[in-house]
């Protein structure tokens, strides 16, 4: 592989390591602080750094600080992997990723032997891949992994982790000195200039938006779980006056392309606010996806009733005329518990399609299933 090759693409993931760290903190950590965007931003900015090493390196002609700035590189999938769980608000261990930087760089350079090192290499890009496939692990957790924005890092994690199998196979198959290893560094090159681009689209987008358990609502399997087993206990005492509502915001799509991709997200979180305010403290929230409560309560009828109507005319009223030109409103699908045999699943299909019904018919109102 000709030298200006490698040259030419470690100025290229170094360009784009430098935008990206950037970006990440001005438009991420900056704009809305908090403890996994700090973490994400340490991750660039360690790719950064790194990358500017392994330039520095291979121009100088260094090998030792060429694999040294290669080595500190693998340890950023580990930090993105910790940011996410800091977002889940579990254990982060962010410290997993700097010892694998630090130990990484510090075994590729003490590895003289060309058979060693050719081995360390791949077993390094391996163990990069590792954190990046326990990366799209933590993504099943987030309920906004279906968000479009989403999609760009659960990919590219998924194509992390085949490629550095590729890389630990075709070693195993035919071993490789270190003048064979030309093509595993273009490989290593492309795959950490695409994560970069990848990470950077998904990330900007996981810190504009605030997590689902941080305020409001817990995360939808606890949901689950705690509404489960209160209409388990509620259809065994044979209590009345439980209820299950969807709460949806009207023409999500045109909002969200009115809006734009920040503004969409101060909308959902006013949006989930009004919704969380005005039904009783002890109501159960839970939201699968933006733009969407699903709501577990004890109210007689004509209670709940007023609720119903607080919520929609207040969503009408929040204050949206500076972030998009479109008309805020929602639809509410009502289901009372025993019409479904206080059986969670089947309750909140029904609520949906009450509630799409209600859109059906123009929106801005609630529709309620008779037992």
């Amino acid at each position: 592989m000709p030298p200006e090759i490698l040259a030419n693409l470690g100025l290229a993931q170094a360009t784009v390591a430098t935008l990206a760290t950037v970006m990440i903190i001005g438009l991420g950590f900056l704009h809305r602080p908090s403890r996994y965007a700090l973490i994400w931003s340490l991750a660039f900015v360690l790719a950064m750094t790194s990358t500017w090493v392994s330039v520095t390196g291979a121009l100088l002609d260094e090998e030792a600080v060429r694999r040294a700035g290669l080595g500190l590189m693998l340890g950023a999938p580990a930090l993105i992997w910790s940011g996410f769980r800091a977002r889940r608000a579990v254990a982060a261990f962010p410290w997993i990723g700097a010892a694998q930087s630090a130990g990484t760089a510090a075994v590729l350079v003490l590895a003289r032997d060309p058979d060693s090192y050719g081995l360390v290499f791949r077993l390094a890009f391996l163990g990069a891949a590792v954190f990046a496939g326990l990366t799209t692990i933590e993504l099943r957790h987030a309920t906004d992994r279906w968000e479009r924005l989403a999609f760009p890092l659960t990919i590219v994690s998924g194509a992390f982790v085949a490629v550095g199998l590729a890389v630990v196979v075709a070693g195993l198959a035919a071993p490789a000195n270190i003048a064979d290893l030309s093509l595993a560094r273009v490989i290593n090159g492309l795959a950490m200039l695409v994560y970069l681009v990848c990470a950077t689209v998904s990330l900007l987008y996981f810190t504009s938006v605030s997590p689902v358990g941080a305020g409001s609502t817990p995360s939808w399997p606890h949901f689950v779980a705690t509404a489960s087993d209160r209409l388990a206990r509620a259809r065994r005492g044979r209590e009345e006056s439980w209820a299950v509502l969807t709460v949806s915001l009207d023409d999500p799509v045109q909002v969200r392309s009115a809006a734009g991709e920040s503004n969409w997200g101060r909308l959902i979180d006013e949006f989930e606010s009004v919704v969380a305010d005005t039904f009783p403290a002890e109501a159960d929230l839970g939201r699968e996806m933006r733009g969407r409560i699903v709501v577990v309560v004890c109210r007689p009828g004509a209670v709940l009733r007023e609720h119903v109507r607080d919520v929609l005319r207040r969503v009408t009223e929040i204050d949206a005329s500076g972030l998009v030109d479109v008309h805020l409103s929602a639809s509410i699908g009502w289901v009372p518990a025993e019409a479904a045999d206080f059986d969670l699943t089947t309750l909140i299909a029904e609520a949906d399609r009450a509630a799409g019904n209600a859109t059906e018919q123009g929106g801005d109102r609630w529709e309620r299933v008779r037992v």
